[in-house]
């Protein structure tokens, strides 16, 4: 009995030592100080962090979910994992903007090809409902289909890309960094 009750008290111990920790991190989300000037980044909001000492890596981007006493905790897009970034590290925390117009173009670009499949998969469907499956057009219709795909990617492709310039250029301007350092940015909680 007496060792159960020490397994009990130990893990008492050590969940209420993991306590301060937790109730530390702000609700509200990360406010940042400069000059008198305080600015309020929610939890939740899209975020980006450089770091200090490898500035040449990009740029990690992510959903902002909090802090602890000394870090950032960040979630990645695409990833089911947070990341920590020590608070000693951080050069710069984006708002807004982040990606490249690398990446709006290629998205865009993307989006133009997957219109194109469609137009050609929904001529192919078309034309297979019309000939009630007949199997002697399959080859026909199959190419046809094809053709129709090619041809509009043509058009959809690089009008993705002149899109994905558009884009770009719009929300350019739009990011706003907060360098962290002495007489710059501070984080204050």
């Amino acid at each position: 009995m007496k060792r159960y009750t020490k397994g009990l008290i130990a893990g008492i111990l050590l969940t209420a030592s993991a306590l301060p920790l937790i109730a530390q991190e702000d609700a509200s989300g990360l406010t940042l100080e400069k000059d008198g000037e305080q600015v309020l980044i929610p939890l939740g909001e899209w975020v980006g962090v450089s770091g200090i000492y490898y500035p040449w890596v990009k740029v990690v981007r992510g959903i902002y979910l909090g802090m602890t006493v000394d870090a950032l905790r960040i979630q990645e897009k695409g990833e089911s994992f947070e990341r920590e970034i020590p608070m000693d590290e951080i050069g710069s925390i984006f708002r807004g903007k982040t990606k490249s117009t690398k990446e709006y173009v290629g998205d865009a670009a993307r989006f133009g090809c997957l219109v194109s499949l469609g137009i050609g998969g929904s001529i192919t469907v078309i034309f297979l409902i019309a000939s009630q499956l007949d199997l002697e057009a399959l080859p026909g219709i199959f190419m046809f289909g094809g053709l129709w795909t090619v041809m509009s990617s043509i058009i959809t492709v690089p009008s993705g890309i002149l899109l994905g310039f558009i884009r770009a250029g719009v929300a350019e301007g739009k990011a706003v960094e907060y360098v962290i350092g002495d007489g710059e940015w501070v984080i204050v909680k």
